[in-house]
């Protein structure tokens, strides 16, 4: 089944100059596929990602998801319902506990997070697949940068999506905790059957995906 199709998409940037970033991306992406995006800095990997996130709109070109295209879809309900995003910075609330951090996207879906309701339920067995109970009460910002990524993840699977699009999930991390992260993630892709895109830099993480496709002038191949 397709998840995700892209036909002839195309970003150009107006200001300060005319920049064509995007120049008719061509992608189909089958459910439960992994698929690993790199290329060198600058050429538009997370531009792509954030067009197929629907958090920014292409200049030209078709986007359907599971056969509708996303003119069709409400595009909040689509990135918070059917989409979960992992980024190199983290983006975690630095103020709020790890908990507080899972249960957002819920309280975003407008679901009920309250004690013993599912997304609580959820939230604290995510804590336990990413191996961070024990931190459920700690403030964001003392968690390590590993700990914040393994949070992140399980963040981005708080609503059950379909896809998964991560950029630079290691990009902050060191090597031996990129390794982890990448088991992590690639671990949970695996059980709960989801679709994931990463961009990445890391041939190592591009290895445990399906398919590695490369970015250059433009042009995915």
């Amino acid at each position: 089944m397709t998840l995700l199709d892209v036909e002839d998409l195309h970003k150009k940037f107006q200001r300060p100059t005319t920049m064509h970033v995007l120049r008719g991306i061509n992608l189909r992406v089958a459910k439960g596929e992994k698929i690993a995006i790199m290329g060198k800095s600058g050429e538009g990997k997370s531009t792509l990602l954030h067009i197929l996130g629907a958090l920014e709109k292409p200049s030209e070109g078709e986007l359907k998801f599971l056969g509708q295209s996303y003119e069709e879809h409400a595009l909040s309900k689509l990135r918070s319902l059917h989409i979960g995003f992992i980024f190199q910075a983290f983006n975690l609330l630095d103020e709020y506990t790890t908990l507080g951090n899972l249960l957002m996207p819920a309280k975003i879906a407008r679901k009920s997070v309250s004690k013993g309701s599912e997304a609580h339920d959820r939230a604290l067995h995510l804590l336990e697949r990413v191996g961070l109970i024990e931190r459920k009460d700690f403030p964001a910002k003392l968690l390590s940068g590993g700990e914040k990524q393994r949070i992140a993840i399980a963040r981005a699977l708080m609503n059950d999506p379909d896809l998964l699009l991560a950029d630079e999930p290691s990009g902050n991390l060191d090597s031996a905790t990129s390794q982890m992260v990448y088991e992590l993630l690639l671990g949970c892709v695996k059980e709960s059957g989801k679709t994931l895109i990463v961009v990445t830099h890391d041939a190592s993480l591009a290895k445990l995906c399906d398919r590695t496709l490369i970015l250059k002038d433009g042009i995915l191949s």
